[in-house]
């Protein structure tokens, strides 16, 4: 079988148990969008399919390309994906498995400034008027030229964490994630004029 361009090996069966997770954790935040890990092991990596959908809800594709009994390998897509491609089914790997819990995927709203900044005017209009538009959970993607400093700490003090990515034309790409206990009255004036 041969390896997409994007696909980032990774043969667990010769690391460590304490070194598995932090080593695929690692690669994944060093992916590319659009990357993937090639991930190898010697059992199902379902637990790892748990924590990515804990964590990186919406952010993964989660595809089985040989299921055992053996070898069990799975490819890892980075990017915006509603489906996860993938959804435990109740009973079908082991008879103390719970039932699988449905996430509620909820794409990212995307918002490219760059134009705007092209033509001479200032996106804070257009940053206020996406923030005051996201529904529960929802993050905000933000593409720039620059990286959009002010507003870590200007959208932070309304609950959002943020996640940047220096893209390879030069671009930014920053998404703002709302922290669990924000709600959509405490985003009401974040953004450029926030103060």
């Amino acid at each position: 079988m041969s390896n997409a361009p994007t696909d980032h090996p990774i043969d667990v069966r010769s690391i460590p148990p304490r070194d598995r997770h932090p080593t695929i954790f690692d690669t994944w935040h060093a992916l590319p969008e659009d990357g993937a890990i090639l991930l190898t092991n010697d059992h199902d990596p379902i637990p790892l399919y748990y924590q990515f959908a804990a964590e990186w809800t919406g952010q993964f594709h989660w595809d089985y390309l040989q299921q055992g009994p053996q070898v069990w390998q799975v490819r890892i897509r980075k990017g915006p994906f509603p489906d996860p491609g993938f959804q435990p089914k109740p009973g079908t790997r082991g008879s103390c498995r719970p039932a699988a819990v449905p996430i509620a995927f909820v794409p990212s709203h995307t918002l490219d400034v760059r134009p705007i900044l092209d033509a001479g005017g200032s996106p804070c209009d257009a940053i206020e008027d996406a923030v005051s538009r996201l529904i529960p959970g929802q993050s905000l993607v933000i593409l720039a030229p620059f990286e959009p400093v002010p507003l870590y700490t200007k959208l932070g003090r309304c609950g959002f964490g943020h996640r940047t990515t220096h893209l390879p034309d030069g671009s930014w790409r920053v998404e703002f994630l709302p922290e669990s206990d924000a709600s959509a009255e405490s985003f009401a004036g974040c953004g450029c004029h926030a103060g």
